[in-house]
Formats: structure tokens, sequence, C-alpha cells
């Protein structure tokens, strides 16, 4: 099949291999472009050693959304056919090629998502203590319910709005009757999870003066809350 992913990353070498993992065992006959954001750690060498491809690009060490919405809304336009999925690092779709065949003869040409945050319980910054694809506890979060997967000749723009939780498409478009889930890998054990946020809140200085990426937080205890009052709210996924 042709199946083209293009995830965002800035310092993701505790993810990359899992989200590889994720996606070649559900999609083996997938292409995995990376684009980075001028990544400190190994994100880089890691996604090259598994094969992915990796584009770089610079945002002068800031969240920029504006500039993620450039690279989600076009990354794809240069493939002319088969399935697209956009995402960011974090974001594991639960899709099989055999689920993708079916849609297409369907005339699906926008897969329906329903989003949950995954709690994990890492005692580490590095994830290496735990198995991404075995986490079952989740938080249900409609901001993860995103347009991630679509048929490229069928679409001809997304028109992602900031953080891709919604976006109006344009084309030929059908949602599946069937919806599938996305596992939003955000929520991991405390450790990673607080340093995740402290980042994104030093890197999101000028997005908060625009009222953009307000939920990150430089506050261990208010992070500490959000983090146990995920995981005592949790059910089985």
């Amino acid at each position: 099949m042709d199946i083209n992913i293009y995830l965002l990353c800035f310092n993701e070498s505790a993810l990359i291999p899992h989200v590889v993992k994720h996606y070649k065992k559900y999609l083996p006959s997938c292409n995995i472009t990376i684009y980075d954001n001028e990544s400190t750690d190994d994100s880089v060498k890691i996604a090259k050693a598994l094969g992915c491809s990796v584009i770089s690009w610079n945002s002068n060490n800031s969240i920029d959304e504006s500039k993620y919405l450039v690279i989600k809304n076009g990354c794809w336009k240069n493939v002319e056919k088969g399935w697209i999925i956009v995402a960011d690092m974090d974001e594991f779709l639960c899709v099989t090629e055999d689920d993708l065949n079916n849609e297409q003869k369907l005339g699906t040409t926008i897969l329906s998502i329903e989003g949950y945050d995954m709690i994990g319980e890492s005692e580490t910054l590095d994830l290496t203590d735990i198995d991404l694809q075995e986490i079952k506890k989740a938080v249900a979060n409609t901001n993860e319910s995103k347009k991630l997967c679509f048929l490229r000749e069928n679409i001809l723009d997304m028109n992602y709005f900031p953080g891709a939780h919604y976006c109006i498409p344009s084309g030929n478009v059908k949602y599946s009757s069937t919806t599938y889930i996305n596992k939003h890998m955000a929520t991991l054990g405390l450790k990673h999870f607080t340093n995740k946020y402290i980042t994104r809140y030093d890197r999101a200085e000028n997005m908060r003066k625009l009222g953009w990426a307000a939920h990150y937080s430089n506050d261990i205890i208010e992070i500490q809350d959000i983090y146990n009052t995920q995981l005592n709210s949790c059910i089985t996924l």
C-alpha cells in the first residue's frame, strides 16, 4: 500500500523507537518522515537508524504554531496517491493496512477518530522501564479526536487549525463509519510528563502571548496534580 506518515519532532529520542515500532506493526508498508525542529538530543540519529527520512526545520528554539500549520497542511502535497497520516510524535493512530483497504473500498476518504490520553507509570525520563504498546490506562480526550488520516487522491486541503485539533478539509470528503482510536502518549510517567511540560512551557512564551499553548506550566505542583488526576480517573482501554 501507499502509506506516508509525517511526524513532528523536537527532542523526542525517548518516543521515536516506540512510535516507529507502533506504525511498522500496524502499517508495515508505511514510509515515515520526521520533521525535526533542530533537536539537540539523539532524535535525528535514532530516526535515521530506524529507517525514517528526516527533514530539518527551524523555529529559533521556540514553539511556533504557525510553522507547525505550514508543515501539517503542506508536507504531504508532493504525494499523489495513497493514505496520509499527519501527526505529532506522541499520537499513535490504531489502524491496520486491512482497515485502510476496506475503507478505501467503501469510498472513505478521511478516518473518523476518537482520542485518548494514555496513562503510563514510568519512573524514568527515557521511558526505558515501560512498553508503550502495553499501556491500557486511558482518559478520553476529545482534543485528540483529530482528522489524522486521509486519502490523498481525494483530499485537496486539510486546512488544519492551531494544534490540528480541528480542520476544514476540501475535496471529496467522506468520513468512515468506523471510529478508530488515537492513543495520545502524553502522560507516561511523572518525571517524563514534568520534563515535557516545563520544556514546552519555556519554548511557548511567544505562543502564550497569542493565547495558544496555554495549558503548559512550569509549576511542578500543578503538573503533579494534572498527572495524578489523570492517573486516578483513567479507564482501561
